[in-house]
């Protein structure tokens, strides 16, 4: 990443993650594998995303977990910043999680969800050298219709009045920033892994070496493929 002048203590990454337990987490996925296996998936998600980004030189990790009550912080935050995500719908923990990162010094916020544990490290870097810059909204797509990573220098009006889950939450996003007379600056396309298929896209992705190693999905995989579900 090429110096902006912006220390990475004035950069937060914030994961938006859930505990892994048994009916809360990659239920798309839980339908096919079932329960266990789902868990033990999204966990394996979450210990790669943390030993890719957590020590990151450009910004400082943190976790936005729930629920509030769960052992998240004593499990999987491992000397790690995690704090508990607000109540209500996803805009709703969004919001808080890029406020609580902005009201705790950060001068740049980007927010990730927990689905991508392939997201390239340059694609991040890029968020956080376009706000530099002076993007005021960066958005990273997902092909779903959704978004993966979103970030901004303030609380941009984006969270509010959002079908959220449905395949048309990127096109209000943006319509949402425009009417506000923010031009989003969009970065490279991924896919979330929450079913079946995408678990296989990322399973053979792997092995061809076209995203990074995840050594703890991996072992997840071998462990679900021993069951002959994949």
């Amino acid at each position: 990443m090429e110096d902006t002048g912006v220390s990475a203590r004035e950069n937060a990454l914030i994961v938006m993650a859930r505990y892994p337990e048994p009916g809360r987490v990659k239920t798309r996925l839980a339908a096919s594998i079932g329960d266990a296996a789902a868990v033990a998936l999204y966990r394996a998600f979450l210990e790669d995303l943390h030993a890719r980004l957590a020590w990151h030189r450009s910004w400082v990790f943190h976790w936005a977990f729930e629920p509030a009550g769960s052992p998240f912080r004593a499990e999987l935050a491992a000397e790690t910043a995690a704090f508990a995500q607000v109540e209500g719908d996803l805009g709703a923990r969004m919001r808080g999680a890029m406020t609580r990162g902005l009201s705790g010094g950060a001068r740049q916020v980007v927010l990730i969800g927990s689905d991508v544990p392939h997201v390239p490290v340059s694609v991040l870097e890029e968020a956080f050298r376009r706000l530099s810059a002076g993007a005021d909204l960066v958005v990273g797509p997902a092909e779903d219709g959704g978004y993966y990573m979103i970030g901004s220098r303030s609380v941009p009006p984006v969270f509010e009045d959002i079908r959220w889950g449905g395949k048309d939450v990127l096109a209000a996003t943006l319509a949402a920033a425009r009417r506000s007379r923010i031009e989003p600056e969009l970065l490279e396309e991924q896919y979330d892994v929450d079913d079946i298929g995408a678990l296989e896209r990322l399973q053979a992705d792997m092995a061809a070496g076209r995203v990074v190693d995840l050594p703890a999905t991996r072992a997840a995989l071998e462990w679900v493929h021993s069951l002959g579900y994949i």
